[in-house]
């Protein structure tokens, strides 16, 4: 047989294909027949010419076709009994781009920040060829290629995405796909930094997190705070401890992905500020006011005395050449050379911020007056002493120096320095200086100055108290500095001591130690008690001995 169609066929058009064979036979058993086509859409019919112009059957297919025919094969065939020839026709169906889907790779897993994905437009037929692809982003064209690439993924890339395809008939558009970016963000409400006693929300979200089986966990400066189905965190009255670095882990089913840290700051007025006031010697007088305090944001400090202030952070210049200010966050110090009587009074210390304010007052006693001791405080016995009174360095006229010892006064005279040549025991004390000149006067704080030496000769004393029963007493009492241990024996028997001997020989000894004293009772004194008891004290810096005779 043959056929005769249009090259080309249009998708819902009516089209018609004839198959002929240049014979007929009616009465015979001849058979000419359309095969492969879609019979309700389809109507078939036949012509048979038997005249003098010629001879021949034709079959008329009168059809329409859609795009999923295209490429699709009719055949014409003429059979007779058992003998079949055809003619096989390749339908090219003219349509717009159909079946056209988006693919997403990776298609499993977790799509995170930085990610690469690439969208892919897929078409399952089009006729004539492709002319075009266009990518839409949420409605917006975000791209013409048949693949679109996103390198280096962000949040905002979240959005539903949908190719269209084009050709010489028309366009064909993909089903939107959500592109679902999983990536953990952290907002704060109502900010980030807020004040004390705020209600304060912190939010952990995922783009596309509704319907979504979620788990939180909460961490404040990377450490592990709370975990749970809430993507929460509420203070309902924000202190200032709960200040920090807050981030959150969201896992899903297919992995997790960690926020990056915020920031919240929780602004309150200044607590109550600590002031320290103290003098020290540093190539002369030198007082220093030092005031520090907690606040956020960072408070204005100022130091007045008696309402004048003294220094102020900010502040370009001292109104004082002794004064040396140095301010720092949330800190300020007040140093005052050279100080004297006249630097003495109430010091206040006030901090200030936008949030409110707070201060703190302390009483600053200076001296013009500081007594030193050379070589030290404390020195062993026969060691060359010398006591100098400092003073301001501003006294008006020739000073005189008054020397006390213990309150009493010793001695005054223009100089400054009280000298012992080999000091004694007795020489210790609590020593104190008076600077007097013309216009001022003023007296150290005391300095006590103590001399180490060895027992004296110790203090014996012994009786006999006869009322109520013998009773014997031996008393023993030395001075020295430090401390003497003493001990009392008879002949190579120790009675007692101070601390670290044996147990009393008897039962009727009773030991009784004090400061550099030892008390020694014997009870119902028989003849045997009696001889010559010897009372030894030592310490650190030597030893001394004495005796008494004890009679019954």
């Amino acid at each position: 047989p043959s056929v005769a169609a249009s090259e080309d066929q249009t998708e819902g058009e009516s089209s018609s294909l004839e198959c002929s064979t240049p014979y007929a036979c009616p009465w015979g058993g001849t058979v000419l027949r359309w095969l492969g086509y879609d019979p309700r859409v389809s109507t078939v019919s036949g012509r048979v010419q038997l005249d003098t112009s010629g001879v021949g059957h034709s079959l008329t297919l009168s059809t329409s076709f859609s795009w999923r025919d295209h490429s699709k094969k009719l055949l014409c065939e003429v059979s007779d009994g058992s003998r079949k020839a055809s003619r096989e026709v390749v339908l090219r169906v003219r349509h717009a781009p159909k079946d056209v889907q988006v693919s997403v790779s990776p298609s499993t897993g977790n799509i995170h920040v930085g990610d690469t994905v690439s969208l892919s437009c897929e078409v399952g037929s089009s006729h004539p060829p492709i002319s075009g692809y266009h990518w839409y982003k949420d409605g917006v064209a975000v791209g013409s290629e048949r693949v679109l690439t996103l390198r280096g993924v962000r949040r905002e890339d979240q959005g539903r995405y949908h190719c269209e395809v084009h050709n010489a008939l028309g366009a064909g558009t993909a089903p939107a796909v959500t592109l679902h970016v999983f990536s953990a963000e952290i907002s704060a409400s109502p900010a980030a930094e807020v004040r004390e006693g705020t209600a304060t929300t912190l939010s952990c979200d995922v783009p596309g997190q509704e319907g979504q089986a979620l788990n939180y966990t909460w961490y404040r400066n990377s450490a592990w705070l709370r975990e749970g189905s809430a993507h929460t965190l509420l203070f309902p009255s924000v202190a200032a401890g709960d200040a920090g670095y807050y981030s959150c882990r969201v896992t899903n089913s297919q992995g997790s992905d960690l926020s990056q840290p915020i920031g919240l700051s929780v602004t309150y007025p200044p607590r109550t500020p600590t002031l320290t006031l103290f003098q020290e010697a540093q190539g002369g007088r030198l007082a220093i006011v030092q005031c520090a305090v907690d606040s956020h944001p960072p408070a204005t400090m100022a130091i007045d005395r008696e309402g004048t202030v003294l220094a102020a952070s900010g502040a370009q210049a001292t109104p004082h050449q002794r004064f040396g200010v140095t301010a720092s966050r949330n800190s300020l110090r007040l140093e005052i050379r050279d100080a004297g009587p006249q630097d003495s009074g109430k010091y206040r210390c006030t901090a200030s911020n936008a949030h409110g304010n707070a201060s703190a007052t302390k009483v600053l006693v200076t001296r013009a007056a500081e007594l030193l001791i050379q070589p030290s405080a404390e020195v062993r016995e026969g060691t060359e002493v010398t006591l100098t009174c400092v003073g301001t360095g501003h006294v008006g006229g020739e000073p005189l120096y008054t020397w006390y010892r213990n309150g009493k006064r010793l001695q005054e005279s223009p100089i400054p320095a009280l000298r012992f040549p080999s000091i004694r025991g007795d020489d210790a004390g609590a020593f104190q200086c008076r600077v007097r000149s013309s216009n001022d006067s003023d007296t150290s704080a005391p300095v006590p100055l103590r001399v180490l030496y060895p027992p004296r000769p110790p203090v014996m004393s012994s009786f006999l108290q006869t009322q109520g029963g013998h009773l014997g007493i031996i008393q023993c009492s030395v001075e020295s500095d430090p401390e003497s241990n003493l001990t009392l024996r008879r002949g190579d028997t120790t009675i007692g001591c101070s601390w670290g001997c044996p147990p009393a020989p008897s039962a009727r000894v009773r030991v009784t130690p004090s400061y550099n004293s030892l008390r020694v009772q014997i009870q119902e004194v028989v003849l045997e008690d009696e001889g010559t008891y010897v009372c030894q004290a030592g310490n650190t810096q030597g030893s001394a001995s004495a005796a008494v005779e004890f009679r019954a």
